[in-house]
């Protein structure tokens, strides 16, 4: 049995509870909220940010909430994780598991599948999971028999993450690439995406053989609508992505150095790509020889062909490395994020020697803690100073240490 208790709410006025959970003001009249009266605008956005789960608990507060769940924005992002749609299911060899429930599934695809414009596929262990949900949406995405079921027309962008890493601890990173049927899963299901304007694939580590066909569904689907693209780590050895070329009015690459080549540069000159991203991450490989710098010449032909292309380095993670320099890349930024790099007297000669007329931003953005020596000519800050005044286009200069 509840007990009456007093309380003060924001305005600094007492309200009484009852014994029944009756809120009540000092005269004894009941006190109702007015969340139940929120536009649709606030609901679809506060929604938005919940999961599949807390959007139905959410859903059976009151009537209004009940239409929000079914709004369009709340639905224009889907996330699939590891628990998403799935229930437990008890095995031999493993104990019990979550597997993807087929008919939750279904059922949410038909209700919701025609308000997802995004999907987004996070770093997923249980391979089953993933591979019997891309194969149904592919399934649903091929029916053209019932309106309700089509889902693959109205999908605009498509961000897939591969968990390469498959140890428990970074340290003892055991890498791995996706590949088999898996693969035909993912490619089957964006042939069926005929409306990408954004497609991200994050560490994929394929094979050379395997990755010289993953894009042709989308070339020959997307070539004129693709503004956004990521490929960053598709392979682990090096290997030109030449079908990134044929995407006629992209935008935006994010792509990693072991998959840039001459031959692919050539064709990004033809194109009216405008933003050229070389990431280097913690998967990216760090062997002698797997990353090698493009020549200048080619790099020349391409500032003529493209003189608004502008190329970006960066390089995040645990390990200690410097980015892949490029002689006569029109560089203009440069960003490190990683707490193990620090600001090294090589790094700002060579951007120096090779990007003082491109340059505009250079940051640490999560430097190491240790200590500097007390001498100013031994520090660093002369070098910062000198790039200063070495890049006269540079405006943003950062340097964080990490949180940690």
């Amino acid at each position: 049995m509840m007990k009456a208790a007093w309380k003060v709410d924001n305005n600094e006025e007492a309200i009484y509870i009852d014994g029944e959970g009756d809120e009540k003001d000092g005269e004894g009249n009941h006190v109702y909220s007015y969340w139940h009266i929120l536009p649709d605008l606030i609901l679809e956005e506060v929604f938005s940010y919940l999961s599949i789960r807390e959007r139905y608990y959410a859903s059976m507060v009151c009537r209004s909430w009940h239409r929000a769940f079914f709004l369009q924005k709340v639905w224009s992002t889907f996330t699939m994780e590891d628990n998403t749609l799935t229930r437990r299911k008890f095995n031999y060899y493993y104990g019990w598991q979550h597997v993807l429930d087929h008919l939750r599934t279904q059922m949410c695809l038909i209700t919701v599948g025609r308000s997802i414009r995004c999907l987004v596929f996070e770093p997923m262990m249980n391979f089953y999971n993933l591979y019997e949900f891309m194969n149904m949406l592919s399934f649903f995405a091929e029916r053209r028999d019932t309106e309700r079921l089509i889902v693959g027309p109205k999908i605009r962008a498509l961000k897939f993450t591969f968990p390469c890493n498959m140890a428990d601890q970074e340290e003892h990173a055991r890498i791995y690439g996706t590949g088999g049927r898996l693969l035909e899963a993912l490619k089957r299901l964006m042939g069926n995406l005929k409306s990408l304007r954004s497609l991200q694939l994050i560490d994929l580590m394929l094979e050379p053989v395997e990755a010289q066909h993953l894009l042709d569904e989308v070339c020959s689907l997307c070539c004129l609508t693709l503004e956004t693209l990521v490929v960053i780590n598709t392979t682990k050895l090096p290997y030109q992505l030449l079908h990134v070329g044929v995407f006629l009015n992209l935008q935006v690459l994010y792509i990693s150095p072991q998959n840039l080549g001459e031959d692919l540069l050539q064709l990004l000159g033809n194109t009216t790509l405008r933003h050229l991203h070389i990431v280097q991450n913690r998967y990216t490989p760090a062997e002698v020889g797997l990353l090698r710098s493009l020549s200048a010449r080619a790099w020349r032909q391409c500032r003529n062909s493209n003189p608004y292309l502008c190329v970006h380095f960066s390089m995040d993670g645990v390990r200690n490395r410097d980015v892949v320099w490029q002689d006569k890349a029109p560089v203009r930024s440069i960003v490190y994020d990683s707490p193990h790099v620090k600001v090294a007297t090589q790094s700002i000669l060579t951007t120096v020697d090779l990007y003082r007329g491109d340059l505009w931003v250079y940051a640490h953005k999560s430097l190491p803690r240790f200590h500097q020596p007390k001498a100013f000519q031994e520090r660093v800050d002369s070098l910062l100073l000198l790039l200063c005044r070495q890049c006269p286009y540079l405006h943003t200069l950062v340097l964080a240490t990490s949180p940690g």
